[in-house]
């Protein structure tokens, strides 16, 4: 199982890593009612990209170990941003903006 997660997050960085989107299948409950288990999202690359309060970032909670979360505040200046779950209570979690690799499309 450990070298299936590391080969998923190998391919899902270098894929990310050369500006290609990537649909995922969302496992957990953490994001909802806006994502519930088993949806499929299309994941756009972070580079490049300005996170704003309300987008849904990739992020990396520890290596191999991605995770979707709603931006709640975004410190550009200081290179951090505020994430959390939808589902979830209490303080967000400081992330670095380097850790998202990804932000889910939304349609406008």
């Amino acid at each position: 199982m450990k070298a299936d997660q590391e080969f998923f997050s190998e391919a899902l960085s270098d894929s990310l890593s050369r500006g290609e989107a990537v649909l995922l299948r969302v496992r957990g409950v953490s994001m909802l009612p806006w994502l519930r288990e088993g949806d499929r999202v299309r994941i756009l690359p972070a580079a490049g990209r300005r996170l704003r309060r309300g987008d849904i970032a990739l992020f990396w909670r520890a290596p191999n170990r991605p995770i979707l979360h709603r931006v709640v505040r975004a410190f550009p200046g200081e290179g951090v941003c505020d994430c959390l779950g939808d589902s979830e209570r209490g303080e967000p979690e400081r992330v670095p903006i380097s850790a998202a690799i990804g932000v889910v499309e939304t349609s406008a």
